[in-house]
């Protein structure tokens, strides 16, 4: 495993996002029963099509223990192993839900972060979401086009065909988001042409 300046793992700038770069998600590794006290594996990732990393680790019962490998411009491979202990909070309904514990800060997260030589959460790196990063337009935009997608089915001469299945009630209330998202949408653009023309 590479660092920040290494090799195959990528030059993260400052402005990387949370989806750019290698993270470890306790929800999925529970899902896919990979955190049985005792159990070892490894963690990969892919870019395109072709290998980005990959990451040994083992459970223990109080903490997972991340073994890989790391160099820092162009330097040596020097072994990496770190340990993420686990906190645990009851559920609503019975039942526990597992977290890792940042190994910096001790904050309780789901997704610990790879932007450097250890993994950690998305405050110590100081790394955002990619939807945070659009401007308003774009997040308005976005909202549109996954609204759209929701409850419309197929454009026909008319227009816009409800989505089969959708009760009428919840259509006629998402629509009313969908024409206030187009309003918004209208304003935002117009507001920037006017300060276009202002310069």
């Amino acid at each position: 495993m590479g660092g920040r300046r290494s090799g195959t793992w990528c030059r993260w700038s400052t402005q990387s996002t949370c989806e750019e770069v290698k993270r470890v998600d306790i929800r999925y590794m529970r899902k896919q029963n990979l955190l049985k006290p005792g159990y070892s594996g490894s963690l990969s990732w892919t870019r395109g099509n072709e290998s980005a990393g990959d990451i040994r680790y083992r459970v223990e019962q109080s903490r997972l223990i991340l073994n890989y490998r790391f160099r820092e411009y162009g330097g040596d491979w020097q072994p990496v192993k770190e340990s993420v202990w686990f906190d645990r909070t009851p559920c609503n309904y019975g039942g526990e839900r597992l977290w890792f514990l940042c190994p910096r800060c001790s904050k309780r997260v789901a997704v610990l972060y790879g932007a450097d030589v250890r993994f950690l959460c998305r405050y110590c790196y100081n790394i955002r979401y990619s939807s945070q990063m659009k401007g308003k337009l774009d997040q308005l935009i976005d909202q549109k086009y996954k609204l759209g997608n929701r409850i419309f089915e197929d454009y026909d001469g008319d227009g816009w065909r409800k989505r089969k299945g959708m009760h009428q009630k919840t259509f006629d209330r998402l629509h009313l988001k969908y024409q206030w998202l187009e309003i918004n949408i209208d304003e935002e653009m117009i507001m920037r042409a006017g300060m276009l023309l202002d310069l």
